[in-house]
Parts: structure tokens; sequence; C-alpha cells
């Protein structure tokens, strides 16, 4: 799970801020491009970088170029389901509760309709309503304003909008923003250093394996 900053136990501890809608300190809170809006394959189309459920992970988003593209009927016009760099996803439908924030290389994406969007005003920084929404308390309200009699999840712009979230002053959101940047960084730079190690490790097996079978080999006479 993405290391992030506990609002629990911090100085400036969530439960002495005052809480707001979200609707009121949100420019926006969309839901995704219904599948309906899927071009036939005999149609006129082109194509947008889609972001699944399944392309959040550990709070993040694959950059653009790896998403998978989605065919729109030509002249259908899929701006108002894009996200913008800071925005924050959530997943709406499905079995698994997700939050993610949308970075630089993702920024022009489009969401799929399982996926809500959450664009923060000015009164609310992005990196702040990410680390609430991730905390357990976040969560549990999330999870709160669903309405499935089931055990999936369903959640509409109109009920997310009326989650009540903790504002701080911009002075107290720009330091938690800041420590979620950097542990954001920190996490990244792990994850790619562990990916480095372990590409490392099988290219020095693999050559050690090739020498090993290469010795047991015959000698021509």
């Amino acid at each position: 799970m993405t290391k992030l900053v506990d609002m629990r136990r911090s100085s400036t501890s969530t439960a002495a801020c005052p809480s707001r809608r979200l609707a009121d300190v949100a420019k926006v809170i969309f839901v995704g491009l219904a599948s309906s809006r899927r071009a036939a394959a005999a149609d006129e189309h082109h194509s947008v970088p889609l972001i699944n459920v399944r392309d959040l992970s550990e709070g993040r988003v694959p950059p653009i170029e790896r998403l998978e593209a989605r065919p729109v009927p030509k002249g259908y016009s899929a701006d108002r389901y894009q996200v913008h760099a800071g925005d924050v996803v959530i997943t709406c439908r499905g079995s698994q509760l997700k939050v993610a924030c949308i970075a630089e290389e993702a920024h022009g994406a489009v969401l799929s309709s399982n996926l809500i969007g959450i664009r923060t005003g000015p009164d609310l920084l992005a990196p702040v309503l990410f680390a609430f929404l991730q905390s357990p308390r976040g969560q549990a309200a999330l999870l709160g304003r669903s309405r499935s009699s089931t055990l999936g999840l369903a959640l509409s712009p109109k009920s997310v909008g009326r989650l009540e979230v903790p504002v701080p002053p911009l002075e107290v959101q720009q330091q938690i923003a800041e420590l979620v940047r950097a542990a954001e960084d920190h996490y990244v730079a792990a994850i790619e250093a562990a990916e480095r190690r372990r590409m490392l490790g099988r290219e020095v097996a693999n050559t050690l394996l090739r020498g090993a079978l290469v010795s047991e080999l015959p000698e021509r006479s």
C-alpha cells in the first residue's frame, strides 16, 4: 500500500480541522465515459486513452501511452471525461475501493464509467484530499456513501459530493501536500530501484545458467 502521511497522528490532525462537503470545495465531480459510447468496428472512429479500474495501482495511474485505446464515434467529444494532472480518481463500481492521483504523465486521459474524477477548487489542495481518501477514515466515509445492496460499490458524483472532508487552513494544507508528495516520490523511487535490482538479478542468473549449460555440452572430436 502507498505510504502516506498518517493524518490521525499528525500535529495537524484532521480531527481539529473544520469539515466541508466535498461538492462545496470541488470544481467538478464527474463519472467516466459510458461503455455505450464505444464505437463499433465498422464505424468511423477515433481513439482516446482510457483509464480503467485495473490501471489504478498504489495510488497512481500509468502514463498515457500505456493506457488502453478506446474507440469512440468520429465527431464525439470525450473532453468532459478527461482528467487533469492533480485530479483525484476513485472507483465507483466493482468490488474494490481504489484511490489514485493523476500525474502529468496521464493528463488528458479519459475515465471509464467505473471511475469518478474529482477536481479540487482553491480551498482544498488535491494531495490533501488524496491522503484523506486513502486513510481509514476516508475509506470508511466513502464506503458509507455506497448504495449497493450487494458487496459491490455503488457511488455516484452526487453521493461523493455529499462527503464531509477535512479542510485545514491553506498553510497547513501546503505542509501536508509537501509531505504527501515527498512520500509518493520516495515510494516510486524505491519501487523503480527494486525493479532494476530484480532485472539485474535475473540477467546475472540467466548468464550463469547459460555458462553452466555450455560447460556441460560434450566437446567435439
